[in-house]
């Protein structure tokens, strides 16, 4: 999509924000170009006056988050539990949109009708734009799947996941927003992969995986007829299961000949699938499933594709729960990129799992009886008998 302006009220304006102009075009508010960057929250208050009421933004530029690290350390954890607070109710939304758009798509696929991709180009600006606005928000909204959805939550986390790393790695809207769509509709051919296949708790056969693995090329059959689908999201789709090192399927290619939009979407993939409830597995915690990923750098994974990723993302991502070791139990708030071990963080729970008084720590600074406060361990939230869909409610 091409840039489109967007008016929103003065106290929506986030970093990473392209301001064209304020005011009303009156008198007393006369309309005054800005044309910049939002790049920190001093900017604000430095382009735009205390009595601004509306904004004009572009939408179709995008800052990349390269320095975003800065910003978001000046923030304190109490700024951040209310940016998340406010930015909620809408990531929500967006979510709500995808989840139900992935539905439509995905049965489409298994019943033979025809995919309508133009429907989805408005939901990927959509995330695009929420990511801008508040990427905490929108990436706590991840962690809040269901093992029954997973077929529905996998395609628009991996939108989610590799468009946060698309945006770290610098891509323009419009490079966006194709990676959007190709992310969206990775697993687009598993519509034309037998259910027992496809849903098989067990091991698969050798006969088995091979069908299984037909799904890449089955993807490109799917969307090869849609018209005008640029070429780099055919490529997206085909190519998410090939691996650096050549190891991969279908066709065994490797390192920078493997479309960028592949090795990014087979990151943001092997990522949620680790990180998710399925039939055959439990679910593998943000820290442990980074550090198995880790181990894959430059063999499976494109090595400063997946060190980016890793920054952005966060060992303990927004969202998660985790454990101090003051032994009390918290909610991270927002990562902290150069130093990823101590994020904001909400502390809801004591060391036996009863509610407390709610506090807002920064890591990087918090101390505790004179004592340095860390994160102990990343729990399972269901082995503590924790519903994170419940557990989200304290975050606004």
């Amino acid at each position: 999509m091409a840039e489109e302006i967007k008016i929103i009220k003065k106290k929506d304006v986030k970093p990473g924000m392209y301001v064209q102009r304020y005011g009303l075009g009156t008198f007393k508010d006369p309309v005054v170009e800005v044309d910049r960057f939002i790049e920190s929250s001093s900017d604000i208050a430095k382009y735009l006056p205390d009595d601004t009421e509306k904004v004009e933004i572009l939408t179709g530029k995008v800052l990349p988050n390269m320095g975003f690290a800065c910003d978001k350390g000046a923030l304190t954890a109490e700024d951040a539990a209310r940016n998340m607070a406010e930015a909620l109710p809408e990531a929500r939304r967006v979510h709500e949109e995808a989840l139900n758009y992935a539905h439509k798509f995905i049965d489409d696929v298994r019943k033979g009708k025809t995919v309508e991709v133009e429907e989805a180009a408005p939901i990927v600006g959509e995330v695009i734009d929420s990511l801008t606005t508040n990427e905490p928000a929108a990436l706590t909204l991840a962690f809040l799947k269901r093992y029954d959805e997973y077929t529905y939550t996998h395609s628009i986390n991996v939108n989610l996941y590799s468009l946060l790393l698309g945006k770290a790695l610098g891509l323009n809207r419009s490079e966006l927003e194709s990676l959007g769509i190709a992310a969206l509709f990775h697993d687009v051919g598993k519509g034309r992969v037998p259910n027992k296949v496809l849903n098989k708790p067990g091991k698969l056969t050798d006969s088995e995986y091979e069908v299984m693995k037909s799904h890449s090329r089955k993807g490109l059959e799917v969307l090869g007829d849609v018209e005008g689908l640029d070429g780099a999201v055919l490529r997206g789709v085909v190519e998410h299961h090939e691996r650096y090192d050549g190891n991969g399927y279908p066709s065994g290619i490797k390192g920078e000949d493997i479309h960028p939009f592949g090795r990014i979407i087979a990151i943001s993939d092997v990522y949620d699938a680790l990180t998710s409830v399925r039939v055959y597995k439990k679910a593998i915690t943000p820290a442990k499933t980074l550090s198995q990923m880790y181990k894959w750098k430059g063999t499976d994974f494109d090595p400063a594709y997946l060190n980016r990723f890793v920054r952005v993302m966060g060992i303990y991502p927004p969202g998660t729960m985790v454990q101090l070791d003051d032994l009390r139990f918290a909610i991270v708030l927002e990562t902290n990129e150069t130093k990823p071990r101590q994020p904001k963080v909400k502390i809801l729970f004591n060391d036996k799992m009863q509610p407390v008084v709610s506090e807002c720590i920064d890591l990087a600074s918090y101390e505790r009886g004179g004592k340095k406060v860390q994160v102990m361990r990343q729990p399972d939230p269901k082995s503590l008998g924790v519903d994170m869909q419940q557990l989200s409610r304290f975050l606004v």
